[in-house]
């Protein structure tokens, strides 16, 4: 997985196809530091499809290489069945992966107004040069870090919005700030979380869905397990109720300083 996912929202397929080749060159496309993956939706709402990215099966080959080096201080059959399992276990990783991508493709374009897109390039390293070029283009930008849930980089996102508008606000009577940069850093800051706003309920209900999930599959297990694991399943039901406690909260947090900045 990238190390950083930089996410441009367009208001348009025809303008994030442009933002695709202003950020990264068709050249750099397929190169193992910069992948882009163009999203969109119908303007009857309806999704459409998704080519994801290639991911490259660095954990395959890997795991296959660690495990005929282990398999050899069993002999031939050693390196065989080494082969096998490192083999076997590095595609997982690989296909896991591939599935943490397409969830969060699914849930950016399920977040989209309809005939709008966005373009999600996966970083390995600093995305400020992919960045720099968007912002001749008139993208809405925002960034995810795999790792990191989801609500808190939600959260961080309408953070530095709502900052933003404090200090427009702030500098409104300063002879420093020129009016129309002032203007300008409001008109992007209002026109950012108007894109995010869409995206506050669906991960509200994404996060109850998922926890709700989570308790019934521990509660399950708590009913039928011996002493030794009741205590270890109790302890994952408190760290889920503390997560979902926590995410619940910054959700709401966001979703509050969203509504506070589009009042007048």
């Amino acid at each position: 997985m990238a190390r950083e996912i930089l996410i441009a929202f367009f208001d348009s397929r025809h303008s994030a196809q442009q933002g695709l080749a202003v950020a990264v060159p068709p050249g750099q496309r397929l190169g193992f530091r910069h992948r882009a993956v163009l999203v969109t939706k119908e303007t009857d709402g309806s999704p459409s499809p998704i080519d994801p990215p290639w991911v490259l099966p660095a954990s395959a080959v890997t795991g296959a290489g660690l495990g005929c080096l282990l398999g050899l201080l069993g002999g031939q059959a050693g390196v065989v069945v080494g082969l096998f399992f490192g083999l076997y276990a590095g595609v997982f990783v690989d296909l896991r992966r591939t599935l943490t991508c397409v969830d969060l493709l699914d849930e950016i374009q399920a977040g989209l107004a309809p005939g709008h897109a966005a373009l999600v390039t996966l970083v390995r390293g600093s995305c400020s040069t992919i960045e720099g070029r968007l912002a001749a283009t008139d993208a809405v930008i925002a960034h995810r870090f795999p790792g990191i849930p989801i609500e808190d980089d939600f959260a961080r996102e309408v953070r530095d919005c709502a900052s933003e508008l404090g200090w427009s606000a702030a500098a409104r009577d300063s002879a420093e700030i020129e009016p129309a940069d002032r203007h300008e850093r409001t008109a992007a800051a209002r026109r950012k979380l108007a894109v995010l706003e869409p995206y506050a309920s669906r991960l509200l209900w994404l996060e109850r869905l998922q926890f709700e999930f989570e308790m019934r599959v521990a509660n399950r297990g708590l009913r039928d397990a011996p002493r030794w694991r009741a205590s270890c399943l109790r302890r994952r039901v408190a760290r889920l109720r503390a997560d979902h406690r926590h995410a619940r909260a910054e959700l709401e947090a966001s979703s509050s300083r969203i509504r506070a900045a589009g009042e007048p």
